[in-house]
């Protein structure tokens, strides 16, 4: 009977903890970049969603990931940001018929939805149908203490593995780190410009 006792007192403290747990924020990585003049820029990368099923498109399987990443202009100065993948596919894995397709969804992606599944997008296999053959970009102006969300989605061709990404700015250079265990790759894919 104690035993009993005991495993129904540790249920409810589970449960009560479960119900009282705050919201998870999904940031995987923040970094601070700061320029030679004291410009600074944060640049937050989120953990993936997704995964767990197939999207075909053009006769292929791709199963998917959705990460976001936000960009806050910290400074005193407008920035001007672009991201652009090309549309060609990236294989960053051994065998030559795995790749990856990187797309910016044109929804628009708020911090309201960090909680929902895939992060809100829907739609998935639009997106790539509509996609794989053109450039995916944003562009956008950051005023001061602006800041500006926005979706990756990584379709991936005959390959698995754990996925975290970032997007990393090499002086005015932004480039995306792509890691799917245990290959990773550098992507460039844009740029940042402080207006004077």
């Amino acid at each position: 009977m104690r035993l009993l006792t005991t495993f129904i007192l540790l249920m409810i403290c589970l449960t009560t903890a479960a119900q009282t747990t705050p919201t998870r924020n999904w940031v995987d990585t923040e970094v601070k970049y700061t320029d030679s003049v004291e410009r600074v820029i944060k640049v937050y990368n989120s953990y993936p969603k997704g995964g767990g099923g197939y999207i075909n498109s053009g006769g292929k399987d791709y199963s998917y990931v959705i990460f976001w990443t936000r960009i806050v202009n910290e400074s005193t100065t407008p920035l001007k940001l672009m991201v652009k993948f090309p549309i060609d596919s990236f294989s960053i894995f051994p065998s030559p018929n795995s790749y990856i397709k990187l797309l910016i969804p044109s929804d628009t992606m708020t911090l309201e939805k960090i909680q929902l599944g895939d992060y809100g997008l829907t739609n998935l296999k639009s997106l790539l149908d509509t996609g794989f053959n053109k450039p995916s970009m944003l562009e956008r102006t950051l005023n001061p203490k602006e800041e500006c969300l926005f979706n990756i989605a990584i379709f991936i061709h005959q390959a698995r593995g754990t996925a975290r990404t970032a997007l990393v700015l090499k002086g005015q250079d932004l480039l995306y780190r792509i890691s799917i265990d245990p290959q990773s790759a550098l992507i460039p894919c844009g740029w940042i410009d402080f207006k004077n």
